[in-house]
């Protein structure tokens, strides 16, 4: 029984044939209905299967790219040791910039020309100092004012 291997090789090629005639078939009838190079039908259900379907049709007829059409390598872009520099560049100053602002790294000077600068520059407007004219103006306003006032009722108890 163990000597005849020749059985069980010509069982495998026929298990391998069988398995290969069956996919054959599968993939032929895989090809007939649906094709990869072809979308599928939209669904009729769909509120939008009208313009899935054209927009379908409408890529049928495209034209494919060509290499001509990739455009040119921009030129105005940086290098990556360009970059590099540019990020060295930005945290050096950003380092002195911290070294500058740091705590008890600077110190007032010059605030009475300071002061006076901005005092200049904001010059308030003289007021009107009332004089004694219009002080008794008031006066005789507060007063006739007072002469006219009545007080309110007073409630019966």
């Amino acid at each position: 029984m163990n000597d005849e291997t020749g059985k069980i090789v010509r069982l495998g090629v026929l298990f391998r044939g069988a398995a290969l005639v069956g996919l054959l078939a599968g993939l032929t009838a895989c090809a007939s209905s649906i094709s990869p190079f072809n979308p599928p039908p939209a669904d009729p259900s769909s509120p939008v299967a009208a313009a899935a379907n054209a927009a379908a049709r409408d890529s049928k007829d495209a034209v494919a790219p060509r290499f001509i059409d990739i455009p040119a390598i921009p030129t105005d872009v940086r290098t990556p040791v360009q970059f590099k520099k540019a990020v060295g560049a930005e945290k050096i100053a950003a380092d002195k910039l911290k070294r500058e602002t740091a705590p008890s790294t600077w110190t007032l000077s010059d605030t009475e020309g300071y002061a006076a600068k901005a005092r200049k520059i904001g010059k308030a407007p003289p007021s009107d100092i009332p004089t004694d004219a219009d002080r008794a103006a008031t006066e005789a306003f507060a007063k006739a004012a007072r002469e006219r006032a009545t007080a309110p009722p007073s409630k019966p108890q």
